[in-house]
């Protein structure tokens, strides 16, 4: 019965999860790292979760395919695609908690800059995708879920609506080629893990197509909101499970 209930639960914290990145961009990782832990434990969490992310990113782009922005893609991968080896390096045995607090205070301090006048008139240069990209390439692979991190810099670079979700998802899904490379050289993908990775990364795939569809109802001015809900709840979840 146990058993039957984890796997219950895996399946609808991966669609649910990757349901909502498919609406707001992210919200896969933060949904669903938390079961996968608790199933499968840390060390196959996240490489199955890494499998699972790429199917995902893989069909979000192919889905918002004609609004991609090729610029933020290029300089993003300049400073995520070397940084997510470092990270995956990292990751191999080492104590994530305290980093995973400190991501959850500075996610929610930005949030709060942004809603004071100061933040609303902040813009971003397409260079500073190079250090948001560094940023997000290293916490992807040693936190597993540096979604909500980005976001805020895509918004505020002017993105919105399917150009975000296809570019943003673009750049993660590079970010776990690199990652996979080291998590299998370092014996982390198991048979197991690669069958349990390709299974949910197959749900994760229909979930995304899931939030296409939701996102072609949601009106423009209401996207903010659900990205800024969205990044509350996420910052308060990263505080939570530390």
């Amino acid at each position: 019965m146990e058993e039957l209930i984890q796997i219950a639960a895996v399946v609808i914290a991966v669609t649910v999860g990757f349901t909502i990145a498919g609406v707001a961009g992210f919200g896969g990782g933060v949904v669903a790292l938390p079961v996968l832990v608790w199933v499968f434990g840390v060390r196959e969490a996240i490489p199955i979760l890494t499998i699972s992310q790429l199917f995902s990113t893989t069909s979000r782009v192919w889905l918002h395919r004609e609004h991609l922005n090729w610029q933020v893609v290029r300089y993003f991968a300049i400073g995520s695609v070397p940084l997510s080896i470092l990270g995956s390096m990292v990751f191999v045995s080492i104590n994530t908690t305290v980093l995973v607090r400190i991501l959850g205070v500075m996610l929610l301090l930005f949030l709060v800059y942004t809603r004071l006048p100061i933040g609303r008139n902040f813009t971003m240069k397409l260079w500073g995708f190079i250090p948001v990209g560094a940023g997000t390439g290293f916490g992807s692979a040693f936190l597993g879920i540096p979604g909500p991190f980005a976001a805020v810099f895509y918004l505020a670079y002017g993105l919105a609506a399917s150009a975000y979700i296809g570019t943003s998802s673009l750049g993660m899904g590079m970010i776990q080629i690199p990652k996979l490379i080291v998590f299998g050289i370092n014996d982390l993908l198991t048979l197991r893990v690669l069958l349990l990775g390709l299974g949910l990364g197959v749900i994760a795939a229909i979930a995304a197509f899931l939030g296409k569809l939701i996102l072609g109802r949601v009106p423009e001015r209401v996207f903010p909101i659900i990205i800024t809900t969205m990044l509350f709840v996420s910052g308060v979840i990263f505080l939570i499970r530390a």
